[in-house]
């Protein structure tokens, strides 16, 4: 043909055909939208490894665990705070390959040995080292917070919280860790000596001691300039001055609504000065479509918000105004309440850092229970939902009985060797026996939020969800999982058959052994990688495991990589997630 000739036209299709072509892609169409479908959102976005690895907030392994259960149980069981996972409902199966001794490092050193899984896997995240918390991956996975069906279960099948936690079903977060039990047993605090001699101007500890780091700031996923946040972010003051030991504290709380682009949407703000005084408060109209109102723990309305014309602009302006140069901001997981307000702030106080009661830094303990046991105070009623003039008051109230305290007060993380410095174990319990089985006399009691203090095996609430699993396990992590996997009767109306779980130490030979097992709900595979060999033949082994076990997975199954990291706990692991699809030619 000539080369100076125009291209021949593509023949116009018929009407008939066209119709018929038209009516192939709306059925396509349609059969594509019931299948799930993964989303990061915002608070997810600056883990993923198409971010820039200098500036990536990595997700905790129970980030990553919350993705599992909720591939596995639905929106009942989690309120997802880094992703959203659609159509939920019609996953088929869900496959999770957990490795020890591989981190993102080797990864992304060895790509051109992991071609088919960069086929399977466009993008992930990357997560933190559980070892930087004292854990081994089997321990940070074989346990989730307990449900609120599990915590009135309890009130009919065990007479006391003591019987309920003998029995070995449920744990309390006090026994998380073996290096959390040291010092438990006594009766009376360390501090209690101590407060006679205390004054006002005397204080244990100071507030620039209590304040994050710059890296605490970028490893704790707060707004930080540079790291993943969008240009609509502003800092509260243009200026700042060198913060001291005098310098101003604002307690700042705000409750949002979820927005249908999967942003949050600000929608109520409330600050309290370190006097305990209210100095701001407002309504605010979110600047995007809301999706869900999230009533349940906002305590937002449409009828609140009716009316309402106050823009996030003008309380950034507001709040520019309202703080010091030198002020401290003062917050309970901060990070949300800044992410809502879009402001970078470089002084925070985070109560949820400074008071620890596991020992373990992702797993966090609620303001509502760390305000009835530090400070007797009962806030966040189930039928009202959150009140951030109360909870902004109460977590200053939390930060000035640290300062008075010291910085060991109620910091298990402080105390791993010296033993606890705070409440009694008694005292403890006691709150937590209260919230399930009564006895004080306050009905408030019953509504304590206990999913971060009370802990149950993570197989345990697969099975109570009526859930099929096969546990695929290498020997030296089968006695992390096995012990109490069979579920309690009592607790649970379980239809499922047990947890099966099968010892397997060679990589090679898990696919083989899945050749049966095509009907659970659950398949999951906990393995490590073999020495290194030569030319990388550990890693191509697991690839080649990675690629067998997406191929044995039906249609709309979702697939979880966990890769836990290394010894030397800075080197950080990842996550990666697919949900299996027809391709074009297929459907």
């Amino acid at each position: 043909m000539d080369q100076g000739a125009p291209p021949e036209k593509r023949a116009r299709l018929s009407e008939e055909e066209y119709g018929a072509l038209k009516a192939r892609l709306k059925a396509r169409k349609k059969i594509l939208q019931t299948y799930p479908r993964f989303k990061l959102l915002m608070a997810g976005i600056p883990a993923s490894l198409a971010s820039p690895k200098d500036s990536r907030a990595p997700l905790t392994i129970k980030d990553v665990q919350d993705l599992i259960l909720c591939s596995v149980a639905g929106e009942a069981r989690h309120l997802n705070r880094w992703f959203l996972l659609f159509q939920a409902q019609h996953i088929s199966q869900t496959t999770v390959l957990v490795v020890d001794n591989i981190s993102l490092t080797d990864m992304e050193e060895n790509e051109e040995h992991f071609s088919k899984t960069l086929e399977i896997f466009e993008d992930g995240v990357e997560m933190v080292n559980p070892k930087s918390d004292g854990l081994s991956l089997s321990v940070a996975l074989a346990y989730s917070p307990i449900t609120n069906a599990l915590k009135g279960r309890m009130r009919q099948v065990y007479k006391s919280l003591k019987e309920a936690l003998d029995d070995g079903h449920v744990y309390s977060v006090m026994d998380f860790t073996d290096q959390n039990c040291q010092g438990m047993e006594k009766s009376t605090s360390i501090v209690e000596n101590k407060k006679e001699n205390l004054t006002v101007n005397n204080k244990v500890c100071t507030k620039t001691q209590l304040m994050l780091s710059a890296l605490q700031l970028i490893t704790g996923h707060y707004p930080f300039p540079g790291h993943g946040r969008p240009q609509e972010f502003r800092f509260t003051k243009d200026k700042y001055e060198p913060v001291t030991d005098n310098s101003p504290m604002f307690a700042i709380d705000c409750e949002w609504c979820l927005c249908i682009d999967g942003s949050t949407g600000l929608a109520r703000v409330a600050i309290v000065n370190e006097n305990l005084q209210p100095v701001y408060h407002a309504y605010v109209l979110p600047d995007r479509p809301i999706r869900d109102y999230s009533t349940k723990w906002s305590g937002i309305t449409p009828q609140l918000l009716k009316g309402v014309q106050k823009t996030l602009r003008q309380i950034q302006e507001d709040i520019r105004k309202l703080l010091p140069p030198d002020a401290i901001l003062v917050g309970h997981s901060l990070r949300g309440d800044l992410i809502a307000l879009q402001l970078f702030h470089p002084y925070i106080i985070d109560s949820s850092v400074i008071f620890n009661m596991t020992g373990c830094r992702f797993m966090k303990s609620k303001l509502q229970f760390l305000s009835k046991l530090f400070c007797n105070r009962d806030i966040q009623p189930a039928n009202k939902g959150h009140d951030p003039n109360e909870d902004a008051l109460s977590t200053m109230e939390l930060v000035l009985l640290k300062l008075k305290n010291g910085l060991d007060y109620g910091d298990r993380l402080r105390n791993s060797v010296g033993g606890w410095n705070g409440p009694s174990r008694e005292k403890i319990l006691g709150v937590i026996s209260s919230a399930i089985f009564g006895g004080r006399g306050s009905r408030s009691d019953e509504n304590l939020d206990l999913q971060d203090v009370l802990l149950m095996k993570f197989f345990t609430f697969i099975q109570s969800v009526d859930k099929s699993t096969i546990l695929i396990t290498h020997p030296a992590h089968d006695k992390i999982y096995r012990p109490k996997t069979p579920i309690h009767s009592g607790l649970f109306t379980c239809k499922t058959a047990p947890v099966k779980i099968v010892q397997q130490a060679e990589m090679q030979s898990i696919a083989t052994t899945l050749e049966s097992e095509s009907n659970k709900n659950l398949v999951f595979v906990h393995t490590a990688l073999a020495k290194e060999e030569e030319n990388k033949g550990h890693l191509k082994k697991l690839d080649q495991l990675i690629a067998d076990l997406y191929k044995r997975m039906p249609m709309r199954g979702v697939m979880i990589i966990i890769f836990g990291g290394k010894e030397n706990s800075l080197e950080n692991g990842l996550c990666m997630i697919n949900v299996k699809k027809p391709t074009k030619d297929e459907i």
